[in-house]
């Protein structure tokens, strides 16, 4: 039987990093199923956007580690996320533009694939993006 839900990001880290066993059991059990197709999960940007500070800030895994592994999470076919090519630009660009955030990385990659030229900030970081301008108000 196919069962769905929403995957927090809590279980995301619990997979990735093996800090409390028993949770790391139990979420890499539920990623199997997942890969297996036993049960369908969804993850929202804000989820990923989420596992990607906690894993790179509080546990200070280096972002091309915490890229490799959140990419090999989107190919995963029952794991429902919008948009996974845009997500895995976001992780591509995050680890190639320190000190970039993740959600500024999200932005960039976001108004070039809206079609649009320009982002509007203060943030002087934004404005090295080919393709995106920044812009100051």
């Amino acid at each position: 039987m196919n069962r769905a839900g929403f995957l927090d990001s809590s279980v995301l880290i619990d997979v990735l990093v093996p800090d409390h066993a028993d949770h790391h059991r139990r979420a890499s059990a539920l990623i199997r199923r997942v890969s297996s197709g036993d049960i369908f999960l969804h993850v929202s940007h804000t989820v990923l956007f989420e596992t990607a500070y906690v894993l790179s800030k509080v546990y200070r895994i280096p972002r091309t580690l915490v890229a490799e592994k959140m990419i090999t999470l989107l190919h995963l076919n029952y794991l429902v996320i919008l948009d996974k090519p845009l997500i895995a630009a976001t992780l591509k660009l995050w680890t190639e533009e320190f000190p970039l955030s993740f959600a500024d990385c999200y932005h960039l990659i976001l108004t070039r694939s809206l079609g649009l030229g320009a982002i509007y900030t203060f943030d002087k970081k934004m404005g090295r993006y080919p393709g995106v301008e920044r812009i100051e108000p």
